[in-house]
């Protein structure tokens, strides 16, 4: 059993410690990345889930699963900000491992999710969100035409596989999944800028990306790797498309004022 609830009140890998230099496989789908233990971006989908859960099942009458749902969904959201928030960055770190670090590499696409979903409320994530884009504006590029980098700030050698897997990417930085530029990250980044109060910097983004759609840049034949850009733009994929680079156009689309988002927009209202 890889995932079970610590007594935190947080998802727990059992299998992955998370420690620098483990090497192991992800705990979620950014796989080279070295998440492991308590992984922010498992524990955020897991809340929704919870949240989701409760709804159903108690609309199925199945109360006593229901109540477990809701109390779960409940720890992980208690839980979340001590375990996750960096005190330094003001963000949601990628992960705490099982020696008690904290790995940040400002994560783009993790924060997204985290502050879209309400793991981190009111100044708290306004104040994530103002850092990043901060720190995104210092160091990152100019435009979002060619989408979002998956992570500001380059992967620790150890922290991840891909300069073992692929030894001629030295240094990684910008290529693949360490801060490679992609449509993927930029679906709950977007949503969470406009929730907490930033929707000029959402809006200004979702028209650089809408840019980037109208060229094509996201999408490609098998091999071409469009689903990941250097910063200069060179493919650093391997697929071509990748279906979680067009879920952004929801994002773009709730912007530009095209439509609005359900209410609650996560899970079913109780």
């Amino acid at each position: 059993m890889l995932g079970a609830l610590g007594e935190q009140g947080l998802v727990i890998c059992r299998d992955l410690s998370g420690n620098t230099g483990s090497h192991r496989w992800s705990s979620n789908g950014m796989d080279v990345v070295g998440f492991g233990h308590i992984d922010a971006y498992v524990n955020a989908w897991s809340y929704r889930a919870f949240r989701n859960a409760a709804v159903l099942l108690a609309r199925l009458d199945r109360l006593t699963l229901a109540d477990r749902a809701r109390a779960a969904a409940g720890a992980i959201h208690a839980a979340y900000a001590p375990a996750l928030l960096n005190p330094e960055t003001g963000w949601v770190a990628g992960w705490r491992s099982r020696d008690g670090q904290l790995h940040d590499y400002a994560f783009l696409y993790v924060n997204g999710v985290a502050l879209s979903f309400g793991l981190i409320e009111g100044e708290t994530a306004r104040r994530a969100l103002l850092n990043l884009e901060d720190l995104r504006a210092r160091v990152g590029p100019a435009s979002a035409r060619l989408g979002l980098p998956c992570n500001l700030l380059p992967i620790h050698p150890d922290d991840h596989m891909l300069p073992g897997i692929v030894p001629d990417f030295a240094p990684t930085f910008e290529t693949y999944t360490d801060g490679s530029l992609s449509g993927w990250p930029a679906t709950y980044y977007l949503r969470a800028l406009s929730i907490h109060g930033l929707k000029d910097q959402a809006g200004r983004l979702a028209r650089e990306l809408d840019e980037g759609y109208a060229a094509g840049v996201f999408d490609g034949g098998m091999g071409t790797g469009h689903e990941f850009r250097s910063w200069e733009g060179l493919p650093t994929g391997y697929e071509g498309t990748l279906i979680g680079c067009f879920a952004p156009l929801y994002a773009i689309a709730i912007a530009q004022g095209v439509i609005a988002p359900f209410e609650p927009e996560w899970w079913p209202e109780d």
